[in-house]
């Protein structure tokens, strides 16, 4: 008879933005991203007897049953079971995702983090950030295809990081506290097809999307410099240049530029798109708590579906509005 004598272990990650960078970070620019912990995502495994389950709002069954669209998943389980030379059985996943699918936050690259975590420390095994990376990587892969990496890192990190790709990460220091106002649009984001639109723009009018790019990463590289002297008022400025870009790349939509517009009205310093862009979310930056809650009053007045409010320092501080 086989006894479950392992004990229930735990894995958790947070949720993402990316504060600059989206889209131009494909074609080699840089990218900064924040960590976005109002939103999380917990990986709870504990023993049973028998086949490997899985619950969780999308699907709830034998593993091996597991539908396609979650086979990402499934590759990650099997690749640690492999790596780690333990039997694929005697186990039962349980997941609990509080980040909202196809919003632009990083939801799948998450819910991978959460779900190796946890089955490491179940099978009490020391997981080093290279590892992690390269399971994660497996359901990012069949989620999106050729991913940059950055929701991978973003999701991972407990801090600010500018990514570039194939490149190692670094940590963006924080001078002064972010008081940002995300929002959500209430409409799943179609990321692939405003990747297939920037690709289609770059083959076809070359000179010019490839300007608005190399555009975006300059602004990047600048709104680091703001970050880490604290110089907000250049950082908003930054940001409403870069939605601009997005804009023009055709990444935005009337929905997002609404909320961006309410945001503005209501005293933000800057407001842009987060993510991949036609629907999702955006944000917004203030300079303090009470400019950021009139902020985030707007924007519920304009319509979002939901807003959120965080604190960044050099750690993330949050709350769900």
């Amino acid at each position: 008879m086989v006894k479950a004598t392992r004990k229930s272990a735990v894995g958790e990650a947070h949720s993402k933005l990316i504060l600059m960078g989206e889209h131009a970070v494909v074609y080699d620019h840089p990218a900064i991203a924040i960590p976005f912990d109002t939103l999380t995502v917990e990986t709870r495994v504990r023993p049973t007897i028998g086949k490997v389950r899985f619950a969780s709002n999308f699907y709830t069954g034998e593993l091996e049953d597991m539908p396609e669209k979650m086979y990402g998943l499934a590759k990650c389980i099997y690749a640690v079971c492999a790596k780690l030379n333990q039997p694929l059985e005697h186990f039962y996943i349980e997941l609990n995702s509080l980040i909202p699918i196809g919003r632009g936050l990083g939801s799948s690259a998450a819910i991978a983090v959460s779900l190796v975590r946890g089955l490491y420390n179940f099978f009490g095994a020391d997981l080093n950030h290279e590892v992690l990376m390269e399971l994660v990587d497996l359901a990012e892969k069949y989620a999106h295809g050729t991913p940059s990496g950055i929701d991978r890192e973003a999701t991972s990190q407990d801090y600010p990081i500018f990514f570039r790709r194939n490149e190692l990460t670094e940590q963006v220091k924080i001078a002064r506290p972010l008081h940002i106002v995300v929002a959500d649009t209430g409409r799943i984001g179609d990321t692939h097809a405003s990747v297939s639109s920037v690709k289609d723009r770059y083959e076809t009018n070359y000179s010019e999307t490839k300007a608005r790019l190399a555009r975006i990463g300059s602004l990047t590289v600048q709104a680091r410099q703001a970050m880490e002297t604290g110089e907000l008022i250049e950082l908003g400025e930054q940001l409403d240049q870069a939605h601009v870009e997005l804009k023009a790349l055709g990444v935005s939509d009337p929905g997002l530029d609404h909320y961006v517009e309410a945001s503005k009205a209501a005293g933000a310093l800057g407001a842009k798109l987060t993510g991949g862009g036609r629907g999702g979310c955006m944000f917004a930056l203030s300079d303090s708590f009470e400019q950021a809650r009139l902020i985030e009053n707007a924007l519920k007045d304009a319509g979002a579906s939901q807003t959120w409010y965080c604190q960044i320092v050099d750690e993330v501080m949050s709350y769900e509005g």
